[in-house]
């Protein structure tokens, strides 16, 4: 198991998000202050507008807080603007979506490119990086497969390749096994406690399934707008052992 490191990836301070409609203030975040170290693997959950989508989008840097100060891996990124958090996210962070956001004419080898493409990376070097991405999550045998000739767990790898294939310290994962049955979810699950213990990788897991927190080694609740509990799991669930104790799939599923 790779050992947590001491220095922190994550810095919210005093976080506060507003959201003004005409006469109305919503008060998404209230002063929330978070520290999350290289290599944890956290969820954060919290029942629908606890705050917790407010939450990933800013620690993503795909929106901005109202109020309070967010260091990402040392960088201050609260006030900077679009282009600037463009490349942090590129460098820094891989994104995981419930709905894959795969592109549907486009083989999994492709899908998992594009993001290289946008660093200027060379033909021949994308294609090495995204084998090895493809291959590290079992899809090997699947380069040249398009969305609609993958299973919703395949296509969920192939977006979770896609999001290492820039080797970012950060993986982001919003309600990722959402759109998946039990066994599926387990096996996705699973893959993100191999690369989180093996690779170090630190892990942020957003739902609102109480089951799926359960995988992670620090679980963040939300409740309007606030950090109501913040706990270690000395136990958590381990997502590989659990599959092994599921029966059999009946023959013709296609998990």
């Amino acid at each position: 198991m790779t050992p947590e490191r001491d220095e922190p990836l994550i810095e919210l301070e005093h976080i506060g998000k507003d959201y003004v409609t005409e006469d109305v203030t919503v008060r998404a975040l209230r002063s929330v202050d978070i520290t999350i170290a290289h290599g944890e693997f956290v969820a954060i959950v919290g029942q629908s507008g606890s705050g917790k989508s407010t939450m990933m989008n800013i620690i993503g840097c795909l929106d901005r807080p109202t109020r309070g100060t967010y260091r990402l891996d040392g960088i201050d990124v609260t006030h900077r603007p679009n282009d600037a958090r463009a490349i942090v996210r590129n460098r820094l962070i891989g994104f995981v979506f419930q709905g894959f956001n795969l592109l549907p004419r486009t083989t999994a080898l492709e899908n998992v490119e594009l993001p290289l493409v946008y660093r200027g990376i060379s033909a021949a070097e994308r294609r090495q990086r995204a084998l090895a991405s493809l291959e590290a999550v079992g899809l090997g045998q699947r380069l040249h497969h398009t969305p609609n000739q993958l299973s919703g767990g395949q296509q969920q790898r192939v977006a979770i390749a896609r999001a290492l294939v820039t080797s970012p310290p950060l993986l982001l994962a919003d309600e990722p096994t959402g759109n998946l049955d039990t066994r599926t979810s387990l096996e996705v699950l699973g893959l993100l406690q191999h690369l989180n213990r093996q690779n170090g990788i630190t892990i942020v897991l957003v739902t609102h399934e109480p089951d799926i927190a359960a995988c992670a080694r620090r679980v963040i609740t939300m409740r309007d707008g606030a950090v109501r509990r913040d706990a270690r799991n000395e136990q958590p669930l381990d997502a590989a052992s659990a599959l092994a104790e599921l029966p059999p799939p009946d023959e013709g599923d296609t998990a």
